[in-house]
């Protein structure tokens, strides 16, 4: 047995009140062995793995229990010792890795100094480890990505940067902690097969913490739920999926998007085109890239090539397509945030909103409830009973309380701040939402319970809505067409029954063949 956990309970001090994280949990991990630790936010699962290593805030946090890792219950360690510990036997990579690592270091940097921590070693040939494991994480042109600072690389560089650094001392156990959440599908396909390739070359343990039971049913041998701060259920990964005798685990496998198009359902005879709300034209839009100190503009790059796309009154397309696609610039294009360098968009443009991915990030976290859902009919110049009338309809609408219109966006939780994000793009009665990957930071759970909104408010508001996305599972329960885009271009655009039967694109396949 490789970890042992016996009877963590970990508790944090908030307001003068005690919070109860994690309720007693008993777990073990054996050698060479991947374990999906599964469970929506709150549920304990990130503050678990963190106490492993004693990573938990001091001070706010009282752990007990027992971690047993080589002999030695780690949650006696004293500071040097867990620090021989940290890196050099338990790893961890956490969600997002832009966080994690330093932005005023270069990529080569972080990692040598990881490694020149931990061992006796001189710093060329701490440089020549490097160069190698960015090579083994499949990373091109290793030495243009040590050279590199965080932000001048791509969302699955970073990640692959970090998984670089958390095997450079090549740990006995590594901890990953929702690694591929945030990145597009086939970049989320290629980091859990390098993931695996990693385990059986350096025959290490993964404690995979994830939401998913789609990334589980790829990566992970066996299975712990969590809930409310204990272990609910546990087994190996192809008894929990068939079998699963809690009631919650049935819960968060149903929530999990899943492609239900057959070849056979398959729409020949497509609907007559209603009256069309949106329509692009021939767009085009191009980026100068900033080079040196003085920021000189060299060249540029193209986000947005030749696009022609055509909305109907009610209906949703799907936007899909890897990060750098030119989705998110093609919607700020629609909504007219940014000006195209040739082309037209048609649109009503005081009856189109924007919902975005983050709701944490999009509210402003010292205006209360009600003042960011009335924001825009404050704008608008609303009376004092228009703006009441409007707040009840719109919490209403979106099913949240309005006696909880007083409280700021950190008290509530990660569904309800996008409900609240929904609610203030409905406040102005707009007929087109922009929708920019809206549940890709969600819970399974929390997921499913947005899309149903969205589908209910459509249906009962008439809305259209652009759908952007890189999750083909969701795209596929919300589209009536799908527009795939690559390099700024829409290189296919079908209805969604065609794109998910007969894809004609070389990269929409590539795009289906790594939905998980």
């Amino acid at each position: 047995m490789l970890l042992t956990v016996k009877n963590l309970k970990i508790h944090f001090r908030h307001d003068g009140e005690i919070v109860e994280a994690v309720r007693g949990i008993d777990f073990a991990i054996n050698e060479n062995e991947v374990v999906g630790l599964v469970g929506e936010s709150g549920s304990g699962k990130t503050v678990s793995a963190l106490s492993i290593t004693k990573l938990l805030p001091k001070g706010d946090s009282v752990v007990t229990g027992e971690v047993m890792f080589g002999g030695k219950n780690l949650l006696d360690a004293n500071e040097e010792e867990i620090r021989r510990v940290r890196g050099s036997k338990i790893a961890m990579i956490f969600q997002e890795p832009s966080t994690s690592l330093n932005p005023v270091l270069k990529i080569g940097e972080q990692i040598d100094e990881a490694i020149l921590a931990h061992r006796k070693i001189s710093k060329k040939n701490a440089r020549k480890n490097t160069i190698e494991l960015l090579g083994k994480v499949n990373l091109n042109d290793p030495e243009r990505i040590c050279a590199s600072y965080p932000h001048l690389l791509s969302g699955g560089e970073r990640q692959r940067a970090m998984i670089a650094m958390a095997i450079s001392l090549e740990p006995e156990l590594l901890i990953a902690d929702e690694p591929t959440t945030a990145l597009d599908v086939t970049i989320q396909s290629e980091i859990l097969k390098l993931l695996l390739e990693l385990k059986k070359e350096l025959r290490m343990s993964v404690i995979f913490i994830t939401h998913d039971f789609g990334i589980i049913n790829k990566i992970a041998e066996r299975v712990l739920v969590m809930k409310n701060g204990k272990i609910i259920e546990e087994g190996k990964k192809e008894d929990i999926l068939s079998f699963p005798k809690a009631e919650y685990t049935k819960k968060l496998l149903l929530a999990v998007p899943k492609i239900t198009i057959k070849p056979e359902t398959r729409e020949e005879n497509p609907a007559k085109m209603g009256r069309v709300l949106i329509e692009a034209k021939n767009l085009n839009k191009a980026f100068a890239i900033e080079k040196g100190l003085l920021r000189n503009t060299g060249e540029k790059i193209r986000a947005v090539v030749n696009v022609n796309l055509k909305i109907e009154e009610g209906k949703t397309v799907g936007l899909v397509g890897e990060s750098g696609s030119g989705k998110t610039t093609l919607a700020r294009l629609l909504l007219g945030l940014i000006q195209p360098d040739s082309g037209k968009v048609t649109i009503p443009r005081r009856v189109a909103q924007i919902v975005f991915q983050d709701p944490y990030s999009s509210l402003d976290p010292r205006m209360r409830m009600r003042d960011i859902v009335l924001e825009g009919p404050t704008i608008r110049g609303a009376s004092k009973a228009e703006k009441v009338s409007i707040l009840k309809d719109v919490l209403s609408k979106t099913q949240l309380d309005y006696e909880e219109r007083m409280k700021y966006p950190h008290q509530f939780s990660g569904g309800q701040r996008q409900r609240i994000a929904i609610a203030r793009a409905l406040a102005v009665n707009p007929k087109i939402l922009i929708l920019d990957e809206p549940v890709s930071s969600l819970d399974v759970l929390i997921q499913s319970d947005i899309l149903k909104l969205l589908k209910d408010l459509q249906k009962t508001l008439s809305l259209t809505y652009v759908f952007i996305s890189h999750d083909l599972r969701v795209v596929e329960y919300m589209a009536d067409e799908v527009a795939v885009m690559y390099k700024g271009e829409i290189v296919e655009l079908a209805s969604r029954d065609r794109i998910y039967t007969s894809a004609q694109h070389p990269y929409t396949r590539r795009l289906l063949s790594s939905v998980l």
